[in-house]
């Protein structure tokens, strides 16, 4: 597996995606479009990248399709809860069964990695990408101290703190923002406010609702209903939503995103949970829209407060903020974007598989002068 030194400029790698949506995904999938984005400026750098994912992806990698289409699309909530773990377990299995033809694997399929990653020399790094403050991540990774990790944010590791975690980064995600930037350029009314994500309980689309209504502005929704949300959209927000007058718009495609959130006043964001990320704010910033959110999670860390955006402490706040928004100069939103531009998040990643490739040769050299000494 070890490389020579002068063949470090180039490298093979091997990304692991999620094989519930397409690598981009054709409308939501946070993860997926992060992958997509590193798949193609690491070819773009004149890296060999070979990409896991789920039939119907499209980068420049060379991509192997794990299964014909993405399981969100094909298969039920009792497939998805019961039978994708096992399709993903697969994967691994097979990726790793090839590790030795890769210089580094960088896996985006959270704890289901971390079993694999002793039964090759190859080196892997695990992306972090969800919440882990969670059970099941409290129990797992205390078994796997030497798994190389990067988190997305400083704030998503804290929740592992107490455990010895083998934190290699912190890579903030990066997306290509081009087509936000150029939105951005284009005359607006921004008469409405934005709420875009998925409508789950944790993203709070009815604090958003409730900030409309209170600042006296319209609220446009586009937003994805995942399978496990049917029922909180059932019950809770759909009539939330029509008895509030609210402008639904379904889940949008790459395409019109850069659009909806450009012609915005401003993007809500009212979690209540520790976002790990957050890529709804640098589109938003991109396309030049303030956010005005909760203190949250990586919030602090994407948005500059009373620049990029308001970060408040409760709904009152944000109903205040939202009628500061114009005291905000939008090219300096676009400035704070391009800080996650896709470009500078491979450089980032590039550099921790330099590190740990050198870190694996070191270990092998070193293992092998010990061999070579007790053989003596």
């Amino acid at each position: 597996m070890a490389l020579d030194g002068h063949r470090l400029g180039h490298m093979r790698v091997a990304l692991i995606s999620p094989l519930y949506e397409t690598v981009p995904p054709s409308h939501y999938g946070g993860t997926e479009r992060v992958i997509a984005a590193l798949a193609d400026e690491l070819v773009d750098m004149g890296h060999d990248v070979t990409l896991f994912a789920a039939g119907g992806s499209r980068t420049r990698a060379s991509v192997v399709a794990v299964v014909p289409a993405p399981l969100r699309t094909t298969m039920s909530r009792r497939e998805l809860t019961e039978i994708a773990p096992h399709l993903h377990l697969h994967m691994l299995a097979e990726v790793y069964r090839q590790a030795g033809e890769f210089d580094v694997i960088h896996a985006h399929t959270d704890i289901w990695t971390l079993p694999f990653v002793r039964l090759t020399e190859t080196p892997t790094v695990v992306t972090m990408h969800g919440r882990l403050d969670l059970d099941a991540v409290q129990r797992v990774f205390p078994l796997y101290p030497d798994t190389p990790l990067v988190s997305i944010s400083e704030s998503q590791r804290r929740a592992l703190d107490h455990f010895p975690i083998r934190w290699v980064g912190t890579v903030p995600n990066g997306l290509d923002l081009g087509r936000y930037i150029d939105a951005s350029r284009r005359p607006r009314h921004r008469d409405y406010l934005a709420f875009i994500g998925r409508l789950t309980p944790e993203k709070r689309p009815d604090l958003a609702v409730e900030v409309a209504r209170r600042a006296g502005l319209p609220l446009r929704v586009a937003a994805k209903i995942d399978p496990l949300d049917a029922e909180y959209w059932r019950h809770e927000i759909e009539p939330l939503f029509d008895r509030e007058g609210v402008d639904y718009l379904g889940e949008l495609s790459e395409r019109d995103k850069p659009e909806f959130l450009a012609g915005a006043r401003a993007m809500l964001l009212p979690i209540d949970w520790p976002e790990p990320f957050g890529l709804v704010m640098i589109e938003s910033l991109a396309a030049g829209t303030p956010v005005v959110a909760l203190r949250r999670g990586s919030v602090p860390e994407v948005i500059t407060d009373g620049v990029s955006g308001w970060i408040c402490d409760d709904v009152d706040e944000m109903v205040r903020r939202v009628h500061d928004v114009d005291r905000l100069d939008r090219s300096d939103c676009i400035d704070r974007a391009r800080e996650f531009s896709a470009t500078r998040m491979a450089c980032r990643y590039l550099s921790v598989y330099r590190r740990l490739v050198n870190d694996s040769e070191r270990a092998s050299a070193s293992e092998q002068v010990i061999s070579t000494a007790a053989g003596a």
